[in-house]
This record gives structure tokens, sequence and C-alpha cells, in this order.
């Protein structure tokens, strides 16, 4: 049996746009297609905003240059830094953009991430922005919120909530990983729980950025949220070209996903219950917002 995978977190999108500033139009065809044929089947593609820009130029440019043909692709958003009015929204929602992050790691004008304030939540603003989404069926995806927009955002709506990369503050005391009593919060919501390869999400020791310690991630994600609510979010960054790789060594990169399948299947996981986790948990739900 072939396992098929949805990828929950990549930054396609923003790779091939700062490759094409770069006077290199064909990054997509070259780098990312070699590693996601017969490897990855689909994923949630964003357009990452670690700075400022005009957004929807940038990301008009970045459709052109990518080609979802033959993948179950959801266009996404990590970070609305860069959205000047929630009527630009509309416009980006036409695009094709289904899914997005009210932060990446700072304070905006939306909400506040997990390098703001830790006492600073959802704005005014941002209540509207989750007003549009909801309307429109987005996804509306948590990861890099702090914790108090995190709640505000679960005491204000429970449709459409993933985490789409993040671990288990559990394993390892990042700022980015999530509190067991945010993991019941995500379950009594049916939201679902994307676990991550990024290394420093999987463990503070650099010998222990391994598999084996992100199988204690996956199976304490599974007694709290259930096996039904839990996929991954791989984000693989071999891309930004770091000087080692900043997810792990037996899993570098898309091409390199069968390890992990097989590391699940030799971890006692049958082949339905990695199916579930790496495509149909998020494929079934959220079908209806691949590009077509």
């Amino acid at each position: 049996m072939k396992i098929k995978v949805f990828d929950t977190h990549t930054d396609i999108l923003f790779d091939v746009y700062t490759s094409s500033l770069k006077g290199d139009l064909n990054r997509f065809n070259n780098y990312h297609l070699p590693q996601l044929k017969g490897n990855i089947n689909g994923g949630i593609w964003t357009f990452y905003s670690p700075k400022e820009f005009d957004l929807l130029p940038v990301l008009e440019v970045s459709l052109k240059l990518i080609d979802t043909k033959g993948f179950d692709v959801i266009l996404g958003l990590e970070g609305l830094r860069n959205l000047k009015s929630i009527d630009d929204m509309q416009k980006i929602y036409d695009l094709g953009f289904r899914h997005a992050m009210l932060t990446w790691n700072e304070e905006n004008y939306y909400a506040t991430g997990v390098k703001g304030p830790k006492d600073r939540g959802v704005t005014e603003k941002g209540y509207e922005l989750l007003d549009f989404m909801i309307s429109h069926d987005m996804i509306i995806d948590l990861s890099h919120l702090n914790e108090k927009s995190f709640y505000d955002v679960l005491n204000y709506t429970n449709k459409n909530i993933i985490c789409s990369h993040s671990n288990l503050k559990k394993f390892c005391n990042h700022d980015r990983n999530l509190t067991n009593d945010q993991l019941h919060r995500l379950k009594e919501a049916d939201a679902l729980l994307c676990l991550t390869l990024v290394g420093i999400f999987i463990s503070e020791n650099d010998d222990m950025k391994n598999l084996d310690n992100f199988l204690l991630h996956i199976r304490e994600a599974i007694n709290i949220m259930g096996i039904d609510n839990v996929c991954f979010g791989y984000d693989f960054m071999d891309y930004f070209n770091p000087p080692k790789t900043m997810n792990i060594e037996e899993v570098q990169n898309a091409s390199e996903i069968n390890n992990f399948l097989n590391f699940l299947k030799d971890s006692g996981f049958s082949s339905e219950e990695i199916e579930k986790m790496t495509y149909y948990n998020f494929y079934n739900r959220f079908k209806r917002h691949i590009v077509k």
C-alpha cells in the first residue's frame, strides 16, 4: 500500500517568489517538483511574511510561478502583517486563498504572535478578520499565536481550526509549542493538531532532535486529541539553504518522507492509522478548499 501524504505547512509560495527576485523563474519545476513528485500528494502551500511588503501583488506573482496540477493544494498565508485592510481579504480570497494565520511571530494589527507581549491578544480588527474568515469558510490556523491570542480565537469560534505546524511543550519548551491545556482546548473545538519535523520544536537538545523523540510528541498528541485529530505539517526548510538541516537528519526534505512513513510503521502504527494522520484526517475535512 502506497501511503498518501498531505503536508499541512510548506512555504513553497514564498520560496518561488523570493527565487524569482534573484532571476530564477523555474524554482518550482527545478527544485520543488522533483522532491514532491511521488512523495507528497498535497499540502497547504503558504506565503510567509517575515517582513513588510505589499501583499497583493506579491501573491499574484507567486501564483504564476507554481503548478498545482497533480497535487491536492490549498493556498495559505503564514501571517497577515501585510494585509492593509479587511477589504483586501476579499481580493485575496478571490485569488483562491482559503487558509490564513493572523500572525507570524510578531504582533500586528490583528493579533499577537509568540514573540509579542504576553498580555496582548486579538485586536478589534482581528475579530473583524475572523468574521470574514468564518463567513467565507476559511481555515483558521493558530500556529504562531501567543497563548492569549490562541485562547481569544477559540473563545470566539471553533470553526475550521487547525494548528498547522506545532509540537508539544511537554517535551520541548519552545515558544511555538503548545501546552497540554492548549491541546485539550483544541480537542474541545474538534480542531486538527499538525505536528512538525522542525528540530527545535522536537527537543532543546541537539542529540535528541530525531524521530525517536518526535514519537513522544505523536503519542502524547494522540493520547489527548485522539488519532482522528492529529496530522503533520513538516515545514521542510531545506530550500532556505541553512548551513545544516533545520528539520532532522533522518528526514531533511520532502524527498525523504518515506523514511518517516517507514518509521511510523516500525513504531507499531497500522497503514490505516498512518494514512489517517498523514493524509485523510486533513483531506476529508478540507478537500472542498483544494485548488481546482
